[in-house]
């Protein structure tokens, strides 16, 4: 990568973290290299760093765009975050906890009071944010519009448990955000999602690339995945991007800033010397939630019905590492404070609370069947850390 566009990078970053970055450490950044010459991705990046010291940052190949199907991969081009947006979403209700505004323990319809039936009257917040609402197979519904957005309030008001909330986990692919976003949206006085994590986190991080609304400059966004040779090519983001405003998948910026988020948690809810979240609010957020029922079914030598989900991050935790782990490119790493969370099979962001190391790499298409995505980013993640830790 030239010299001008890795300070492109840097630029991108908070004053607090703007430091003079060492040359990338030969491993994983060469790795790059081999993920695009071998085919497995027409673009890869990576941002990786130790104590809010980028020390690695780098870009390669190209990525489709709508004006340009083969633009070059800057530091500056905004990327989809998909999922990864579950650890953002989960950031601002922890921040709205700090305020005293909501507690992890209230119940959904305390702030939301239509939803309710069926059951759906015990789920909390907490079991939002830990994928344990019972809600998980709910069919998504554009939200980047304000018709969009009631419309999917309105689809889980109306939807049946699929079971007893809190009786185990199972991955909620944007219900569990949504809902937990609502709730902060209702006690802020129904301010849109979008300007609360606009004026509330991101303007306070000076992450400004990060926005639950579509870049403005449109052209410039990577279209991930790629559209196929045989489909029709999008003509607008919005149909490329149907989660587009999703609170659990619909937020875009530049890994720079992704990596920002990581910093701010391994801040434990402290920039720029100020305490925005207290250190307690944070460390419950990367405490699994439901470690007790975890140790009991190991104990009995039982499959545990629960992953070590915090609030809002996937856990190393203690013990044998869960399957999960595979897919969150940190299943070798032997931490419990390692943590983080996918966005698809493109993007995955990591972090560890005892080393301060953490990366964000992201491919321009998907790598292919699930094996190959769990091996690629696992070997990512392996290679970051060898190298700084």
């Amino acid at each position: 990568m030239k010299r001008r566009e890795f300070l492109a990078l840097v630029g991108t970053l908070p004053a607090a973290i703007q430091t003079l970055a060492a040359a990338a450490p030969a491993g994983a950044a060469d790795y790059l290299e081999t993920i695009v010459k071998e085919g497995t991705a027409p673009g890869a990046a990576l941002v990786a760093s130790r104590r809010g010291s980028v020390r690695i940052a780098k870009t390669v190949g190209t990525c489709c765009r709508l004006d340009n199907r083969q633009a070059p991969l800057t530091p500056d081009t905004p990327h989809p975050l998909y999922s990864f947006s579950k650890l953002i979403a989960a950031t601002l209700v922890a921040l709205m906890k700090q305020e005293g505004r909501l507690d992890y323990s209230d119940r959904v319809s305390k702030h939301i009071p239509e939803f309710t039936g069926g059951g759906k009257d015990a789920i909390t917040i907490r079991h939002c944010l830990t994928h344990s609402a019972g809600l998980a197979k709910v069919e998504s519904k554009p939200v980047h519009e304000a018709a969009g957005w009631n419309l999917a309030r309105q689809g889980l008001c109306a939807a049946t448990l699929e079971w007893e909330p809190g009786s185990r986990t199972a991955y909620h692919g944007w219900s569990g955000a949504f809902l937990a976003a609502e709730c902060v949206r209702r006690v802020n006085g129904g301010i849109p999602w979008a300007e609360l994590c606009r004026t509330r986190l991101f303007e306070p991080l000076g992450t400004k690339s990060l926005s639950y609304e579509l870049p403005a400059g449109h052209a410039a966004v990577a279209i991930v995945p790629q559209p196929k040779p045989d489909k029709p090519f999008p003509k607008t983001l919005e149909a490329a991007f149907g989660y587009a405003g999703q609170p659990g998948a619909g937020c875009f910026g530049t890994l720079g800033d992704a990596l920002t988020i990581l910093h701010f948690h391994l801040e434990e809810g402290t920039w720029n010397s100020k305490p925005m979240i207290a250190r307690e609010i944070m460390r419950e957020m990367h405490t699994v939630q439901y470690a007790k029922e975890i140790a009991a079914a190991r104990a009995a030598h039982e499959k545990p019905k629960y992953e070590t989900w915090g609030l809002g991050p996937l856990l190393r935790g203690d013990g044998p590492p869960c399957e999960a782990l595979k897919w969150f490119g940190f299943y070798h790493q032997k931490s419990s404070a390692t943590f983080g969370h996918a966005g698809i099979d493109t993007l995955i962001g990591v972090g560890d609370l005892k080393s301060r190391v953490a990366l964000v790499f992201a491919t321009t298409n998907s790598p292919g069947p699930t094996d190959k995505t769990v091996t690629l980013r696992n070997k990512v993640t392996d290679l970051v850390f060898a190298e700084m830790t």
